[in-house]
């Protein structure tokens, strides 16, 4: 093996299945959340809504860069059709802990100018994206490509906050479009000004329940959540079930060393049809995948709001027990919401608000995966 590199050297012993991200080539002022393809210098691409970004800077504004090079019009559920227009995708940022604000992206969007003298933070968020478009083969329609934030010639970034880089509490959030956070603005999509109806504006990552979880939790998270996908079904944009898509953040893109302390599985709204044994095994198989990627995280299996495979999911989670892992939990979410399949804001929140209380009192605060009533 003389004159290998180490990494080759690795794909030989193990297989490219188990090759994760080689060592981000962005500066540590960039602190990235969800994820990030961040393998390329000045070139951070996710195909996630609700992946993000925090800094903290000098300056009296600053901008944000993106290459929009590979984005198209975006669909539009009123015509059934691409629009002539359209919208790209949608980004929403806060300064200073302050007003959130949203746009489409766009090679440079202005996020702040006017700041006062002194220190900075941004936290600038995926807001939404087109589920139809092609997101999981290159070239990659619905993703962002983020590529570096513009400072005035006085500005500078400056050394992230600690709990950016060491959260007290980070969460991981897998499911479909309900944790994508499709359709969350029904209602005011097309009707406020601002608000295009077109699907990166029907959605919004920050205002789903998985958003404003992690927010009420004061956590840091990872938002992976793809429309029409269930554990085996292949879903909209081309991506593939979840059992074949997790080590992925797209494809040829291997998911990389990040550790989440817990992860939240919302899986089974999208296939109730299979039979109840049969998911059982399926959903034992993703939770033994969870296991071995996170071998020290709490794994949260939810009821699906809908109720679908209930009762396989809970007899997944006891085989778990069964097998001496007690860091596997069941959270019955019956009760919880009962508007349509999509939650709106206003759903989101309530849905929210209970999660955030299950995950406090019968996960984060227990020592062993005695399964949540």
């Amino acid at each position: 093996m003389v004159g290998l590199t180490r990494l080759t050297i690795l794909v030989l012993l193990l297989g490219t299945s188990a090759v994760l991200h080689a060592a981000p080539t962005w500066s540590k002022a960039h602190c990235f959340f969800g994820r990030w393809d961040i393998r390329t210098a000045n070139r951070a691409v996710t195909v996630n809504s609700g992946s993000y970004i925090r800094a903290r800077f000098s300056g009296a504004s600053l901008s944000a860069f993106f290459d929009v090079s590979l984005n198209q019009p975006a669909f539009n559920p009123a015509y059934e059709k691409p629009t002539g227009k359209g919208s790209l995708p949608t980004i929403a940022w806060q300064i200073d802990e302050g007003k959130w604000q949203e746009a489409e992206i766009a090679t440079t969007v202005k996020l702040a100018e006017g700041l006062p003298a002194g220190r900075h933070s941004v936290m600038l968020m995926v807001r939404g994206l087109d589920e139809h478009q092609n997101r999981w083969t290159v070239p990659l329609v619905a993703s962002v490509t983020f590529t570096g934030f513009g400072l005035e010639k006085s500005g500078k970034l400056e050394k992230p906050l600690p709990q950016w880089v060491k959260p007290a509490l980070s969460i991981e959030f897998l499911g479909d479009s309900i944790t994508e956070g499709v359709v969350v603005n029904e209602g005011r999509a097309g009707v406020v000004a601002g608000i295009p109806f077109t699907w990166p504006w029907l959605s919004d990552a920050r205002l789903s329940y998985v958003g404003q979880t992690a927010m009420a939790l004061g956590a840091e998270w990872r938002q992976v959540g793809f429309g029409a996908t269930g554990l085996m079904l292949a879903g909209s944009g081309g991506v593939p079930g979840a059992l074949d898509s997790f080590n992925l953040f797209y494809a040829g893109c291997p998911r990389d060393t990040w550790q989440p302390n817990v992860v939240v599985v919302n899986q089974g709204t999208n296939e109730p049809s299979i039979p109840s044994k049969e998911y059982q095994l399926l959903y034992a198989r993703y939770l033994s995948m969870l296991r071995k990627a996170y071998p020290k995280a709490k794994i949260v299996a939810l009821r699906p709001f809908n109720g679908a495979q209930e009762a396989s999911i809970k007899a997944a989670v006891d085989v778990c027990h069964g097998d001496g892992d007690s860091k596997v939990y069941f959270v019955d979410t019956a009760g919880w919401y009962s508007g349509n399949l999509h939650p709106n804001i206003e759903g989101s929140a309530a849905i929210a608000e209970k999660l955030s209380k299950a995950l406090q009192s019968e996960v984060l605060t227990t020592k062993t995966g005695t399964p949540a009533k």
